[in-house]
């Protein structure tokens, strides 16, 4: 039992950070130039969010399943499985959201009653900014490749940022928010014990 307490959780990430930021590196090499497409979607929805709130909670959700979906398949299941032995597992958790969001955002419209509350209004609209603006240029700031970048609808981290920004906007179920709350609290510690 005293061996097993001596284990820290970074013993259990059996990739180096250079091999996790190269597998960006490749992901965007492979799938350029679907970025336009993801920029123009990120645009999208700050414009829907700021000019047509009525039109942004029908078309938001379907951006969202398209985006879940897509970084399920393109880059956790293809790519990130390369690296790391369950991320089979999180593509699956990712197409669950995907399922989830469909289900109470398309098919129950369930994006269509604003919140009242301005401080989470006002959280929800930092953080859709922050990560489809901001956050491509973390890469920078923390001196990596620029070619290591990460955007929303191509990219776990910002997808799951600008999701959780947008359902503080709305008032949906409770459970729309446990998997992009896990997500966070995993990939930060993952960051933070390579």
């Amino acid at each position: 039992m005293g061996e097993l307490a001596s284990y820290r959780f970074s013993d259990f990430i059996l990739f180096s950070q250079a091999a996790y930021y190269r597998q960006f590196e490749l992901y965007n090499h492979a799938i350029w130039p679907l970025h336009i497409v993801a920029i123009i979607l990120a645009l999208l929805i700050i414009y829907l969010l700021w000019k047509k709130p009525g039109l942004a909670g029908r078309l938001i959700p379907a951006v969202l399943v398209v985006s879940w979906i897509w970084v399920a398949w393109a880059f956790l299941y293809q790519r990130f499985y390369q690296i790391h032995v369950v991320a089979n597992w999180y593509a699956f958790i990712f197409i669950l959201q995907a399922g989830l969001t469909s289900w109470y955002g398309i098919i129950n419209k369930g994006f269509t009653h604003s919140v009242e509350s301005q401080i989470r209004k006002n959280i929800g609209f930092v953080l859709v900014i922050f990560s489809v603006i901001v956050f491509p240029f973390i890469t920078l700031m923390t001196g990596r490749s620029w070619l290591q970048f990460e955007m929303f609808a191509l990219a776990p981290d910002p997808t799951v940022l600008a999701t959780l920004g947008i359902l503080l906007l709305y008032k949906v179920p409770k459970a729309l928010y446990i998997i992009p709350l896990s997500w966070i609290l995993l990939s930060a510690i993952t960051l933070s014990v390579m």
